[in-house]
């Protein structure tokens, strides 16, 4: 059993180095990875002497700095969602659709076959409707009403990874280093604060999940709530992410290890690791209950097999990452039976193709995408609703910046991580159990996605909290004796006085080549939110002649507006300038399978009017997105001068420095 342990913590190991790797090197843009290692050069030319410092304060102190850190953040925070709201669109957008139609008892199952290809997120829409029925009673409205849930799951998670640190370290230094993250970097203000969806719960649940294990009760009573809460946590868990089942596994592999070889730390464990088993068989029939609450059935003509992710994970092109011809190849197969019929000779053929070196190439590919956290800031947003024009200056400067420290920051957690699995490989005692289930479940996690699944960067971040776990839980007092002795010896080296000045310089010298601004442009207004023609949804039809028109503001010059209209649609379109009455024509243009009405060249700030109308003699679709009570834009669409409130059209206006 020896080995198999050492198996999972050097496959931990391995995994590690590649994501190490992969966020210094990836994407391929050579000044920015320059300033990612500047960056993490720079962390660690300050780490002995910032553990110097942290190391000398009282812990009242440290509790302070940390209330004063979670303090800014929440005041950052507030700013972010008042001044720099993000249009969300994708998966989150169709989920936070249904859910207030449920809200207001009024689901709407078919309004699109979204939920019918995907119904694992069927649960996170009803129970996101519980939380706006809540709300609804104060008449928050939907916006403010998912703000308030993202500020709680989100600052619940990062002051829960401080109270970790806290309870389980007895240096100051990695939990100020924390919170240093946390308050500098991108995570406590972009994805997980501007979108809600189901990656955000599983970091909180995973987290609480290990700290009631390492701090299980002793008094009964205690016991049987601790017992309940952590049944229902792991319940809703579950139904919210699938993948979490993975933590099952993994509880199964530690009670076979500890019955072998550890019977009176497996009687300690046992009610909790009972308990989490229960919790997960009992999301079967939880689920069908969700379902049934939510008036919800389920339709087989759209389902795709589970065979498809992993077809769909071995494609060659997107490196396992969701492929957008795969799934247009399914959705073209008239049955849930054709498409497990098609992939049954399409799967054997692709991994033939692939061959040994092929396979091995994905996985590793797989393993970096998933450790990777260069797009994690941006998922699921489609830019911000309207930049303020004194930012956009700045937009691609910070948004880089950002990119980087993200990126630096997950390295040194990952190289932290890496130096206690080359430490637990060295020790001759046994691996504590808590620590020894966080490994297993975040090899489950890496291998779950590297073998059998699509690979995305959002799902990486479940290993966030294992890896805390991981790094924070005490090994021995010797070794952290040890650590904080090479550390001061650090600081007293001459090479960490050489290097101080080489990395400051480096980091000057990269602020001027880096290419600050990407090929696409960077939005300075958009609503992107919509349920998408993909999914058959359904379209608004406009009557010969009439007119839908909607305000909107740009606070910077643009270089090029788009609104989506369906494909095939005869609207004909304009921009207005209000003040000075200037007609910007708008064209068609084919993109992506849908269709679009554009404008290329430059747009003046101010503010604007779009302006569609139907010039044909028959009704033509047009693409308006209406909720109940969620505000998509600044300004509502009007049809024929009468206002829809909640309703908005799809557009987007983007600035490019280049020539157009």
């Amino acid at each position: 059993m020896k080995y198999f342990k050492q198996f999972f913590i050097i496959s931990l190991g391995i995994s590690l180095m590649i994501g190490i790797i992969s966020n210094l090197f990836y994407p391929q843009n050579l000044s920015e990875t320059l300033i990612v290692i500047a960056l993490s050069l720079g962390i660690g030319f300050f780490l002995p002497k910032f553990a110097c410092w942290a190391n000398s304060l009282s812990k009242s102190r440290v509790s302070l700095i940390i209330y004063l850190v979670m303090g800014l953040i929440l005041v950052i925070q507030l700013l972010i969602l008042i001044f720099f709201p993000a249009t969300v669109y994708h998966d989150p957008f169709r989920v936070l659709h249904e859910a207030e139609l449920l809200s207001h008892n009024h689901p709407d199952w078919d309004n699109s076959t979204y939920f019918w290809r995907y119904s694992n997120n069927v649960p996170l829409a009803y129970f996101l409707s519980l939380w706006l029925k809540l709300t609804n009673v104060f008449q928050i409205s939907t916006n403010a009403a998912l703000h308030i849930l993202s500020l709680l799951f989100l600052d619940g998670f990062i002051i829960l990874s401080l109270r970790t640190c806290l309870n389980f370290v007895k240096s100051h230094t990695q939990v100020l280093a924390l919170a240093l993250f946390f308050l500098l970097g991108p995570f406590a203000y972009t994805y997980y604060l501007q979108v809600f969806y189901s990656d955000l719960p599983i970091l909180l649940i995973l987290l609480l999940t290990f700290n009631l294990l390492a701090r299980w009760p002793k008094s009964k009573k205690a016991q049987l709530v601790s017992a309940i809460f952590l049944f229902l946590i792991i319940v809703c868990g579950q139904l919210i992410k699938a993948n979490l089942i993975i933590l099952s596994v993994a509880i199964l592999i530690l009670i076979i290890d500890l019955f072998m070889y550890k019977k009176q730390i497996l009687r300690k464990m046992i009610v909790p690791l009972a308990v989490i088993l229960f919790a997960f068989a009992a999301t079967f029939p939880a689920s069908q209950a969700v379902s049934a609450a939510a008036s919800f059935k389920s339709n087989s003509r759209y389902q795709f097999p589970l065979t498809h992710w992993i077809w769909m994970s071995y494609n060659p092109v997107s490196h396992g990452t969701y492929d957008g011809s795969d799934v247009g190849k399914m959705i073209s197969l008239p049955s849930k039976a054709s498409r497990q019929s098609y992939i049954a000779k399409a799967l054997p053929e692709r991994l033939s193709r692939l061959g040994i070196n092929g396979i091995l190439r994905q996985w590793v590919a797989r393993v970096g995408i998933l450790l990777s956290v260069n797009d994690i800031q941006s998922a699921y947003t489609g830019g911000f609703i309207q930049v303020p024009r004194v930012y956009v200056n700045w937009q691609s400067k910070v948004h880089v910046l950002s990119q980087a420290i993200m990126r630096s920051g997950f390295i040194w957690i990952y190289l932290i991580t890496l130096s206690k699995c080359l430490e637990l490989l060295k020790r001759q005692t046994a691996l504590d159990s808590i620590r020894e289930l966080a490994i297993i479940t975040a090899v489950g996690y890496v291998f779950f996605h590297m073998l059998l699944w699509e690979s995305e960067s959002r799902y990486g971040q479940a290993l966030l909290p294992l890896l805390l776990v991981i790094n924070t839980l005490p090994i021995q007092e010797a070794k952290i004796q040890k650590v904080q002795e090479i550390q001061g010896r650090l600081g007293r080296s001459s090479l960490r006085t050489k290097l101080g000045p080489l990395v400051v310089c480096l980091i000057v010298v990269l602020s001027n080549l880096v290419n600050w601004h990407g090929s696409a442009g960077q939005i300075i207004a958009a609503q992107r939110s919509q349920l998408s023609l993909q999914y058959h949804a359904k379209e608004t039809w406009i009557e010969p002649g009439k007119v839908v028109s909607q305000q909107m503001v740009i606070k910077h010059e643009a270089t090029l507006f788009s609104v989506a209209v369906p494909q095939g649609s005869k609207l004909s379109g304009e921009l207005i300038n209000y003040r000075t009455k200037r007609h910007y024509l708008l064209k068609h243009g084919l993109k992506a399978g849908s269709s679009s009405l554009s404008y290329h060249g430059k747009i003046a700030a101010g503010s604007y009017q779009i302006f569609l109308v139907n010039k044909d003699s028959q009704m033509q679709p047009i693409e308006i997105v209406q909720t109940v009570n969620y505000q998509l834009a600044p300004y509502p669409v009007k049809m024929n001068a009468q206002t829809v409130r909640f309703a908005s059209l799809v557009y987007k206006a983007t600035y490019s420095n280049r020539k157009v």
